[in-house]
Order: structure tokens, then sequence, then C-alpha cells
């Protein structure tokens, strides 16, 4: 001892005798001398521990009264060692029972010692029962926290101040493909290669820079060797004292939700039968394109395509050679122009191509050309082979229009006119075309109104037996007197009504009509007379195909006890090709109905003879244009008199239509044909006008 220190202890010795007492009441510390096995001295403190007195302790109680059952013998061999010098000192916890049954938790400080001359142990005994349960509350919220980390499906890491790593989640382990053994207390640069460490390291230290939250998406490399996308959100901790401890991440793997968003988007974008941009993907190039001339003042040229007569395709060869036919189309078109070039499926058989940078005519021509030939060959579909054809329309941006409906609009504007043209053509947008379009669409609305207002009628043209000059027949003509622009020709407004779907309509009243006059007619002839009438009425192949103005018909002459051959059903040679099964069974009704059918413009068209056969047909009418130079054109002659024998070997009866001169009748009557129709005979007339030819000429 140095000097320095003795005059302290001689002091503190001096004092000892006030020290002690003080000590040995002290309230938070329980002091206890055990000797033969029992307490020889308990302080207050010890006592009240357990929930004694002292007096009810001090020589009365030993340990094994104050300790559970399960710990009395790991005490008594403590206690044991230090009474037999085995050691003088022990540190230890054990759990006490208390006077009332209940259980506490202690921590013993004891040292041998000597009392009145022979071995005991003094102790220092503290109360540990709220630390132990603290201390188990935490212990048990760390394994919780630990299994909660091991159960998060996502790669879970945490990181020190240094950005080492600390521990990971079992996951993290799989996606990484390394023990957690091998990560801790290392850093990105020792187990990652080093571009991605890199990368790693510097997101690491921007979020210790500035503490917080921090989330990004990145390209990793996973232990089957793919790149994956993936988020990671990261969170900066903090230790007790308030400085940075490190940080905590998760990786969430997003390359099924990036595959499925690509999908998703090629689906929103892309033609799934072609693989060509869809409507919605073409406006958006369209509109950047048109962005970028504005900036280099280049012109972009749309082109409109149309694949001619592919409805026949799928009419005729079914849906699935129709899908075929339009995906070899869409190569055959792709074929034909640039990479920079976007070709792409506005729908059915409408393909549209963006040429930029084409100022001149010349090579989008020659585009439009090899399209055009390319699509003329023959396609091999299967065991078959079809052939279509390609209207084109073509429209120059900026020249035409400024906005991208405009010019695809113009584009279409454009093909319809190259069809109008007679197809398989190109054809340039025009003014013209967008005022022809406008007045069309007037027309459409206009149309919608012309019934309801009464601005459709029917004129009748007589049709005379030509062997004997009398009039059993007319056909009736749809006419319409618009307010503004006078009469309307029916070739200029049925097929406007056809693509609104008005054709039906306007069907069903012409039906009606014409059955008013059959009425009319029938009252103001002989009874014997009146079952000869007929009246012919065109038919749309629309009405047909859908619609109920055949179905009215039907039930209209059943209401008024008429007789089905009053009325004749005047239809295109297309319908004939149209084999599908609601046409058929249409003419089928309508024949089992008594009600004849003709076939208008015979010899222009298609003229398919073994339909002729198949179909019940009554009356073929030969076109005008046969007629007109019948006396100077031995062909047309040749042709008509062809028509006319061979209608009569199919028992078929015969009109020739633009009957203008008595020469054409004589040639006509020399043929053989059954009747003739045209000026020669009458106009077309108003109802009134026509049952005044009637009483001038009937038999």
């Amino acid at each position: 001892m140095s000097r320095s220190t003795e005059p302290l202890t001689e002091e503190l010795l001096r004092e000892a005798d006030e020290l002690l007492p003080s000590l040995i009441r002290n309230a938070l510390i329980g002091i206890y001398i055990i000797q033969d096995d029992l307490f020889r001295y308990a302080n207050p403190r010890f006592a009240e521990m357990f929930g004694y007195t002292q007096a009810e302790i001090c020589g009365r109680l030993g340990p094994t009264a104050l300790i559970v059952p399960e710990d009395r013998c790991k005490v008594s061999e403590a206690i044991s060692r230090r009474l037999h010098h085995g050691a003088d000192t022990a540190h230890y916890t054990f759990r006490g029972r208390r006077k009332d049954g209940s259980q506490i938790e202690l921590e013993v400080f004891g040292n041998r010692t000597e009392f009145d001359g022979r071995p005991a142990i003094i102790g220092i005994l503290v109360d540990i029962t709220s630390r132990c349960s603290a201390e188990r509350i935490a212990r048990e919220q760390l394994h919780f926290i630990g299994q909660l980390i091991e159960a998060i499906p996502s790669p879970l890491f945490f990181k020190d101040e240094r950005a080492r790593y600390l521990g990971c989640n079992k996951a993290f382990e799989a996606f990484i493909g390394k023990p957690r053994e091998a990560l801790i207390g290392r850093s990105v640069f020792e187990i990652s290669p080093p571009e991605l460490a890199a990368r790693y390291h510097e997101a690491d230290q921007a979020l210790f820079d500035h503490p917080g939250v921090q989330t990004y998406e990145a390209l990793v490399a996973s232990a089957d060797g793919r790149n994956r996308d993936v988020i990671f959100n990261k969170a900066t901790y903090f230790k007790s004292d308030g400085s940075l401890g490190g940080l905590v991440g998760v990786i969430t793997d997003i390359t099924d939700r990036k595959q499925t968003e690509a999908l998703i988007w090629m689906q929103a974008n892309y033609d799934p039968l072609t693989g060509l941009p869809n409507r919605r993907l073409l406006n958006d190039r369209l509109a950047e394109l048109m962005k970028q001339s504005h900036r280099t003042h280049d012109c972009v040229a749309v082109m409109f395509i149309d694949l001619d007569r592919f409805k026949e395709v799928n009419d005729t060869l079914g849906h699935e050679a129709g899908d075929r036919l339009l995906v070899e189309a869409a190569r055959r078109i792709v074929s034909c122009v640039r990479e920079s070039d976007t070709v792409a499926r506005q729908g059915g058989d409408e393909f549209t191509v963006l040429l930029p940078g084409l100022a001149d005519e010349a090579p989008i021509e020659r585009i439009a050309e090899d399209i055009i030939e390319t699509l003329a060959q023959p396609f091999q579909l299967g065991h078959d082979v079809a052939y279509v054809s390609a209207s084109i329309g073509i429209t120059l941006f900026p020249k035409d229009a400024e906005t991208p409906a405009d010019v695809l609009k113009n584009a279409d504007q454009a093909m319809y006119h190259a069809k109008d043209e007679g197809r398989n053509r190109f054809s340039y947008f025009s003014p013209r075309m967008q005022e022809a379009a406008l007045q069309r669409l007037q027309l459409g609305k206009d149309l919608r109104h012309a019934l309801e207002r009464g601005q459709l009628s029917l004129h009748f043209q007589p049709i005379l037996r030509l062997a004997d000059g009398h009039f059993h027949k007319a056909e009736a003509l749809l006419r319409w007197s618009h307010p503004q622009r006078g009469f309307v020709s029916p070739a200029e407004f049925v097929p406007v009504a056809e693509e609104l779907g008005l054709i039906d309509a306007i069907g069903t009243w012409v039906f009606r009509q014409a059955i008013e006059t059959v009425v009319r007619w029938r009252a103001a002839v002989p009874a014997h007379v009146a079952d000869s009438l007929q009246i012919t009425v065109n038919a749309s192949p629309r009405q047909f195909a859908k619609g109920r103005s055949l179905a009215i018909l039907l039930d209209e002459l059943t209401e008024r006890d008429l007789p089905g051959a009053c009325i004749a059903i005047e239809i295109t040679e297309g319908l004939l090709l149209d084999e599908h099964p609601s046409v058929t069974a249409q003419l089928a009704r309508l024949s089992a109905a008594g009600i004849q059918i003709s076939i208008d413009d015979f010899g222009t068209g298609y003229s398919a003879m073994a339909y002729l056969k198949r179909m019940d047909i009554d009356t073929l009418k030969i076109d005008r244009s046969f007629v007109r130079d019948l006396t100077t054109d031995p062909s047309d002659l040749a042709i008509t008199e062809a028509i006319i024998a061979m209608a009569h070997k199919l028992d078929l009866e015969v009109v020739a239509e633009g009957v203008e001169s008595e020469a054409q009748c004589d040639r006509l009557a020399a043929a053989g044909c059954d009747y003739g129709q045209g000026y020669l005979f009458s106009p077309p007339l108003p109802e009134d006008a026509f049952f005044g030819y009637i009483a001038r000429h009937s038999p």
C-alpha cells in the first residue's frame, strides 16, 4: 500500500463501526449470514424480499426454505463448496420462494467467512425479478423479430454504419446464393462483381449522407445467373446515443411484374394476329413523326390500304383462311417498305403505312405500286388459293392536314376514291374528296329523317310482254325528293343507307308501299286478270344477311291474303355467290311462299351459271348495256340471244332492260325475249300516273 493511501485506510477503519450498520440497514440489498444451515442474520431488506420478518427468519429458517425445489440442489452445492473450502466466493442466480408461495428472481454474491470461530457464509442478495422479466421480454421480442425477418419472403439485409453486412434472412441467402456466414462483417466489394459493388456502395453512401428512406430500381444478378429487375427499399437506423447505426434494406423482385407489364403493353399496342402495331400505337407514332416533321420540315406520307374482295375469302373459305391471308398480306406489305417505316393494322382488312422523310411523289408511288403488285399475287391458303387486290389512299403531312385524326381521315377518303375508280390502284387525297365526304356525311344525316318526313316515294315502270304487248308487271323504283338538293339518285343514297344500317327500315317501307299498290291495282282490274299482276321490288344483299324486312313482307302478304306471286324480289348476281346459311334460307323461304326471284343486270357480274341451277330463280334481267347496242353490235346481239336461250333451257323467263327503240324491241322479240322494260314503253311513273297508264294499256 502506498503512503498516500495509508491515512485514508486508517480513517475508514476508525469509522467502520459507524459505516457497517448503515450498509446492513440499506433498503436495496439483502444481507445475510448462514451458519449451521440456518440464517444467523438477515437484514430487514432480506426479510422483506421473502415476505417475512427478521424474527421469522433469523435462527429459524435455513436456505432451502426460501428456495424453489427446482433450484435447491444448485444452491446447496454452492453453499457446500464455500463451507468446505472448495471456493471462497460465489456468484449465481436462483429462484426464491416467498412466504405466500410466489417466486422471486435473485442474484447472490456470497463469501466464506468465520462467525464465532466457526465457518459461515456472508452474502448479498439482489432482487432481479424486474430485470429478468425485462430480459425475457427482450429475448422474446428479439426471437419474434428474428422469426419475422426469416418469414419475410423478400430478401432482407442490414448493415452497419460502414456498410458491412450485419445479417440477413433466408430469402436473401437464396437470392444471392451465399450463406449469411459468408456475408457478415463483409462489404459489397468482397461479395459482388466490381461494377455492381461500386453501384451498391454509391447508393448506400448516398443514404448515409442523407439519412432517411431510399427507393430505387436496379438490375441485379441473382443466384441462378439471371439478371433480375428489383426494387431496393432501404432506410437508416440509429444507435441509442443517436449516432448512425447503419441501414436495413428489402429487395422486391419485380421481374415477373415487368414481364407482365411488357406483355400488357404489347397487347395494348400490337395486333395479336399479325404482330403489327395496332391503331393505338399507330396514332402515337404518327403524332411523334408529325412533331419531328415540324422541327425538321420533312414530309410524312401516310398510306391507307384496304384489301379488295377480302370478304369473299372470309365468306367462302372461312375465317381461319381469312386470318392466314391477313398474316401473309402483312408480311408482304412490310417487305415493300423501309425499316424506318411503320406498317400497322387498323383492323379487319385495313392496313396503314407511315413513310417519314419522303418529300417526292416518285418513291411514294413506287412503294404503293410494289404493295399493289405483291398483294395481287396468289395467296396459298392450305389446299385453297385466293386472290385479292389492294386499294390504297395516300395523303401527305403537312400538305393535306394538321392533326393525326385528319391525316388518317384523308388517307381513308383517298382509299375509298381508289375503290370507286375501279380498285387495285392508289389515289392521292384532294380537297375535292373532303367536300364529297362532307356531302356524303350530310346525306346520311338527311337520309335518317327522309322516311319520317315523307321525302321517299315509289315510282313504277311498266314491264310489257313482248309477244302480245300486254302489261302485267311493273318494277317499283325508290325515289328521294330532297328539300334542298331535289332528286337524289338511288345509286347515291342506297349505299349510304347500307353503311348506316338504314336499309332494312327503308326496305320494309318499300315492301309495304308496293303491297299497297298491288292491292289498289288488283282492285282496279277484272278478277280474272288480278292474279297475273306483279310488282318487282329491289332488295339489298344486307336485307338477306340481317334485318326483318323480308319476314315483314311475308307477314304482310299473309295478313292481306295475297298470293306470293304478286311480288317479285330483284337481287344482284353477287348475292348468288353468298353461301351463308341465312342467305340461302331466306331465298328458300321466299320461294316457298310463291314469291319469284329475279336476277338484275345479268351478264355484267359473276354470271355463275351453276348457281342458277342450284337456287330457285324465276327471271333473268338482261342488262341495258347489251340492249343499247343490240342493233349495231353483233357481239351484244349474240350475248343477248345466248342468255335468252340459256334461260329458257332452265325454264327461266327473261326481261330486257333499257328498251328505247322499236328496232331493239323487234330484235328482242325475234330472239324470244319474254318481257321488255324501258322508255319505249314508259318511264318510271308516280302511282297516280301509273294507274292512268294501267287504264290505257291493260288488256
